[in-house]
């Protein structure tokens, strides 16, 4: 009987454990959506260096180009960008908690591309943010 008892309270507080951490991370969708529209202000205002510094010292930057992007070639990746894109938007699709410090992000990315015969993208990323000093920063970035 006391097994059973001991089983039952382990149930039951394993139970609350997992729906108090899930009813803690109901907002993750606006956390995330807030850091998208902090880096598209950035990128729209041209400041790749800005954009650059919105990734986590570790991060792995993965664009269409086929290309791994790590540390400082993040960054010069990103004012590359600023020079041939504008009208950066990002809309967050869904967001799922990993853990208690990452967030895996599915969102629609859309932009114009610059120049005579600009044309307007219409996009999906997977991005991993990773809480790093109290801040969610793109840790693992996927677009194409």
């Amino acid at each position: 009987m006391r097994k059973t008892l001991l089983a039952a309270a382990a149930l039951a507080f394993t139970a609350s454990a997992a729906l108090a951490h899930e009813g803690a991370h109901t907002n993750d969708n606006a956390v995330i959506q807030a850091a998208d529209d902090a880096l598209a202000a950035a990128f729209n205002k041209g400041d790749g260096a800005a954009v650059g510094a919105m990734y986590a010292p570790d991060a792995t930057l993965l664009p269409p180009d086929n290309k791994l992007y790590k540390g400082a070639d993040i960054t010069a990746f990103w004012i590359g960008a600023t020079k041939a894109l504008t009208n950066l938007k990002l809309t967050v699709l869904e967001t799922e908690r990993l853990s208690p410090t990452t967030i895996r992000e599915i969102s629609r990315v859309q932009y114009d591309t610059r120049g005579d015969n600009a044309v307007h993208a219409d996009v999906t990323a997977v991005v991993v943010y990773k809480l790093v000093d109290g801040k969610w920063v793109l840790w693992t970035d996927i677009f194409h």
